[in-house]
């Protein structure tokens, strides 16, 4: 669909853009800070690993005080493992951690690495632990703790902490069912619209309801993007049409009222493209199909602006109204 936008409306956008990149770099850059103050306090205190570069160009491996008996458990359980396997001590080129499959001492390749932690994933999800730590370790090859985070650079620690915030939001790639996907999606999005819906009253600003679709279009699955704006688009319609049968007569032009006085003029024009669902005596008399068409992709802020106006016309500005008008996903 066209862009919509006024020219307020992307001028707008812009600025709280640039305002939110500000903000992004002035944290990147303190987490920085926060980073190399760490690591010089660490360094060189006993509790905590410490790497340590010898004259001949190597680097060795400490461990903290702390992590020192569970290493040492963890090497002689491999210990054991390799006698058990090969009938010998290992000998000063053998791989401490082998393939177990191979007849002879061999470095285990990748692929055992990945299926091993794929086992721990398994056993941790299972525990009912959160295994988003550990296909984090897989996508990016180490972990970062809150004991070991000095060892690594600022960069490599964000790069571990954003793969992990990707799996505890389910990102979990091109791997996962599209039903996958979206089921759960689709029950939520209720409880995530009356969300933005709050945040549009208490902020009085237009560019939550943009973000959601600026989100919908820039996702990367078209198929799961083009469901999520269906869905919402018919809750929010279904809350509409339910709520004119319980509400006063006044309430529609009430709610475009309100969307005018906190929005702005634009968002109020655009919200009473779809206010006949209301019964706006004053909006045009199109389908809903010709609302979209002439609203493009402002229609589904459009909506979430006229149900914000119409909760805090009608319902004191208190989302969990909108509960009784539910409609049913199933």
């Amino acid at each position: 669909m066209p862009k919509k936008r006024t020219e307020r409306q992307r001028q707008e956008a812009e600025r709280q853009a640039r305002g939110h990149q500000r903000r992004l770099v002035a944290r990147e850059a303190a987490d920085r800070e926060a980073h190399a103050q760490l690591v010089v306090q660490r360094s060189g205190d006993p509790r905590y690993a410490q790497r340590i570069r010898q004259p001949d160009g190597q680097t060795v491996l400490t461990w903290g005080e702390a992590d020192a008996p569970r290493m040492r458990e963890a090497l002689a359980a491999q210990l054991a493992a390799f006698q058990e396997k090969f009938g010998r001590e290992p000998g000063p080129t053998d791989p401490l951690f082998f393939d177990p499959d191979a007849d002879e001492p061999m470095p285990m390749g990748q692929r055992q690495w990945d299926e091993g932690l794929a086992r721990v994933a398994e056993a941790a999800e299972a525990a009912g632990v959160d295994a988003a730590y550990i296909h984090a370790w897989r996508e990016v090859g180490y972990m970062v703790t809150d004991v070991n985070q000095h060892l690594f650079s600022a960069a490599e620690v964000k790069t571990y902490l954003d793969a992990v915030a990707r799996y505890q939001d389910g990102d979990l790639g091109e791997d996962v069912e599209l039903s996958a996907q979206w089921g759960d999606a689709a029950a939520r999005t209720p409880d995530m619209l009356r969300a933005l819906v709050a945040e549009t009253i208490a902020t009085g600003g237009a560019e939550a309801a943009w973000g959601l679709a600026d989100v919908l279009d820039e996702a990367d699955n078209a198929e799961v993007a083009g469901l999520a704006a269906t869905t919402a688009v018919s809750v929010m319609l279904a809350w509409l049409a339910a709520a004119r049968e319980r509400v006063p007569a006044t309430a529609a032009a009430a709610a475009v009222t309100w969307v005018g006085d906190h929005l702005g003029s634009d968002e109020a024009d655009q919200a009473l493209v779809l206010a006949s669902v209301l019964g706006h005596p004053s909006a045009p008399p199109l389908t809903v199909e010709q609302a979209f068409d002439r609203l493009g992709d402002a229609t589904l802020p459009a909506l979430v602006w006229l149900t914000a106006g119409l909760v805090a016309a009608a319902a004191g500005g208190n989302p969990a109204w909108l509960t009784q008008f539910d409609p049913d996903l199933d």
